[in-house]
Protein backbone atom coordinates (compact mmCIF):
# COMPACT_ATOMS: atom_id res chain seq x y z
CA UNK A 1 0.00 0.00 0.00
CA UNK A 2 1.30 3.42 -0.96
CA UNK A 3 0.64 6.13 0.76
CA UNK A 4 0.90 9.85 -0.55
CA UNK A 5 3.05 12.30 1.72
CA UNK A 6 0.50 14.45 1.14
CA UNK A 7 -1.83 12.13 2.77
CA UNK A 8 -0.01 12.10 5.52
CA UNK A 9 0.86 15.61 6.15
CA UNK A 10 -2.59 16.14 5.72
CA UNK A 11 -3.15 13.62 8.28
CA UNK A 12 -0.62 14.94 10.48
CA UNK A 13 -2.01 18.69 10.53
CA UNK A 14 -5.22 17.42 11.33
CA UNK A 15 -4.33 15.57 14.23
CA UNK A 16 -2.10 18.95 15.47
CA UNK A 17 -5.12 20.13 15.66
CA UNK A 18 -7.01 18.22 17.38
CA UNK A 19 -4.45 18.13 20.09
CA UNK A 20 -4.33 22.19 20.29
CA UNK A 21 -8.16 22.25 20.51
CA UNK A 22 -8.35 19.37 23.59
CA UNK A 23 -5.43 21.07 25.00
CA UNK A 24 -7.15 24.49 25.17
CA UNK A 25 -10.14 22.80 26.15
CA UNK A 26 -8.81 21.20 29.05
CA UNK A 27 -6.52 24.62 29.96
CA UNK A 28 -9.96 26.67 29.82
CA UNK A 29 -11.76 24.03 31.62
CA UNK A 30 -9.17 23.73 34.50
CA UNK A 31 -8.60 27.71 34.83
CA UNK A 32 -12.84 28.17 35.05
CA UNK A 33 -12.28 25.27 38.02
CA UNK A 34 -9.33 27.68 39.52
CA UNK A 35 -10.96 30.84 39.71
CA UNK A 36 -14.10 29.55 40.81
CA UNK A 37 -12.79 28.03 43.95
CA UNK A 38 -11.52 31.94 44.28
CA UNK A 39 -14.61 33.54 43.84
CA UNK A 40 -16.20 35.18 46.80
CA UNK A 41 -19.40 33.89 48.34
CA UNK A 42 -21.75 36.18 49.72
CA UNK A 43 -23.60 34.98 53.18
CA UNK A 44 -27.08 35.99 54.54
CA UNK A 45 -26.77 36.00 58.29
CA UNK A 46 -30.36 36.10 59.54
CA UNK A 47 -31.43 36.01 63.38
CA UNK A 48 -34.52 35.02 65.27
CA UNK A 49 -35.63 35.17 68.83
CA UNK A 50 -38.22 32.58 69.78
CA UNK A 51 -41.22 34.52 71.43
CA UNK A 52 -40.79 33.21 75.17
CA UNK A 53 -37.14 34.59 75.76
CA UNK A 54 -37.12 38.76 75.54
CA UNK A 55 -33.88 39.19 73.76
CA UNK A 56 -32.36 40.87 70.04
CA UNK A 57 -29.88 39.23 68.36
CA UNK A 58 -28.84 40.81 65.08
CA UNK A 59 -25.66 39.87 63.03
CA UNK A 60 -23.26 43.43 62.89
CA UNK A 61 -22.93 43.00 59.35
CA UNK A 62 -25.86 41.07 57.69
CA UNK A 63 -24.04 40.08 54.70
CA UNK A 64 -20.57 38.86 54.28
CA UNK A 65 -18.48 37.55 51.59
CA UNK A 66 -16.33 34.46 51.71
CA UNK A 67 -13.64 32.79 49.74
CA UNK A 68 -13.46 28.95 49.58
CA UNK A 69 -10.17 28.27 51.93
CA UNK A 70 -11.30 31.37 54.21
CA UNK A 71 -11.26 31.95 58.13
CA UNK A 72 -13.69 34.70 58.96
CA UNK A 73 -15.04 35.57 62.34
CA UNK A 74 -18.34 37.10 62.64
CA UNK A 75 -19.92 39.47 65.35
CA UNK A 76 -23.45 39.50 66.62
CA UNK A 77 -25.14 41.66 69.17
CA UNK A 78 -27.49 40.56 72.11
CA UNK A 79 -29.22 42.03 74.05
CA UNK A 80 -31.44 40.77 76.91
CA UNK A 81 -34.76 43.38 77.05
CA UNK A 82 -36.44 41.68 80.32
CA UNK A 83 -36.46 42.67 83.75
CA UNK A 84 -34.66 39.02 84.83
CA UNK A 85 -31.59 37.34 83.85
CA UNK A 86 -32.41 34.98 81.61
CA UNK A 87 -30.56 32.01 79.69
CA UNK A 88 -31.04 31.40 76.21
CA UNK A 89 -29.18 28.83 73.63
CA UNK A 90 -28.56 28.94 69.84
CA UNK A 91 -29.81 26.41 66.80
CA UNK A 92 -28.72 27.02 63.43
CA UNK A 93 -29.78 26.01 59.85
CA UNK A 94 -28.39 26.71 56.58
CA UNK A 95 -30.02 27.39 53.40
CA UNK A 96 -29.15 25.50 50.99
CA UNK A 97 -28.83 22.94 53.42
CA UNK A 98 -26.63 21.09 51.13
CA UNK A 99 -23.98 24.03 51.94
CA UNK A 100 -24.45 23.38 56.00
CA UNK A 101 -21.29 20.88 55.33
CA UNK A 102 -18.78 22.74 53.85
CA UNK A 103 -18.93 25.88 56.70
CA UNK A 104 -16.90 24.65 59.48
CA UNK A 105 -17.89 26.48 62.61
CA UNK A 106 -14.64 26.50 64.51
CA UNK A 107 -15.82 28.56 67.24
CA UNK A 108 -19.45 29.20 67.71
CA UNK A 109 -21.67 30.88 70.37
CA UNK A 110 -24.03 28.17 69.64
CA UNK A 111 -22.54 25.60 71.60
CA UNK A 112 -23.30 26.51 75.09
CA UNK A 113 -26.01 28.22 77.08
CA UNK A 114 -25.93 32.12 77.22
CA UNK A 115 -26.76 34.43 79.96
CA UNK A 116 -27.78 37.56 80.17
CA UNK A 117 -28.63 40.28 83.18
CA UNK A 118 -31.55 42.62 82.76
CA UNK A 119 -30.74 44.77 80.09
CA UNK A 120 -27.40 43.44 79.47
CA UNK A 121 -25.95 43.87 76.06
CA UNK A 122 -23.16 41.65 74.28
CA UNK A 123 -21.24 40.53 71.76
CA UNK A 124 -21.13 37.00 70.47
CA UNK A 125 -18.86 35.36 68.00
CA UNK A 126 -19.21 32.54 65.29
CA UNK A 127 -15.54 31.87 63.72
CA UNK A 128 -16.26 29.60 60.55
CA UNK A 129 -14.18 28.37 57.70
CA UNK A 130 -15.64 27.81 54.05
CA UNK A 131 -14.26 23.80 52.96
CA UNK A 132 -12.74 24.85 49.54
CA UNK A 133 -14.74 21.20 48.55
CA UNK A 134 -17.64 23.34 48.25
CA UNK A 135 -16.48 24.20 44.93
CA UNK A 136 -16.35 20.56 43.91
CA UNK A 137 -19.69 19.20 44.88
CA UNK A 138 -22.19 19.43 41.94
CA UNK A 139 -24.72 20.28 44.39
CA UNK A 140 -23.21 23.24 45.42
CA UNK A 141 -20.39 24.38 43.28
CA UNK A 142 -22.71 26.82 41.21
CA UNK A 143 -24.18 28.28 44.33
CA UNK A 144 -23.48 32.09 44.90
CA UNK A 145 -25.39 32.93 48.01
CA UNK A 146 -25.86 31.28 51.31
CA UNK A 147 -28.31 31.51 54.41
CA UNK A 148 -27.06 30.91 57.58
CA UNK A 149 -29.74 31.69 59.96
CA UNK A 150 -29.18 31.44 64.14
CA UNK A 151 -32.29 31.28 66.48
CA UNK A 152 -32.22 31.65 70.43
CA UNK A 153 -34.37 30.11 72.37
CA UNK A 154 -34.97 30.11 75.88
CA UNK A 155 -32.41 27.63 77.82
CA UNK A 156 -34.90 26.25 80.79
CA UNK A 157 -37.48 25.59 78.00
CA UNK A 158 -34.58 23.83 75.37
CA UNK A 159 -34.04 21.68 78.48
CA UNK A 160 -37.43 20.28 79.55
CA UNK A 161 -38.16 18.96 75.60
CA UNK A 162 -34.85 17.60 75.49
Amino acid sequence: MNVSREKILTFSLIFLLFLILLSYFFINKFEKEKILAFEPISINLLTSVHPKLNWNFIPVKPKISVRPGEVIAVEYVVENLGTKETTGIATFAYFPSSFGSYINKINCFCYDAQTLKPNEKNKYSLVILLDPEVTKDSKTKSVKEVTIQFTFFDYKKYKEKS
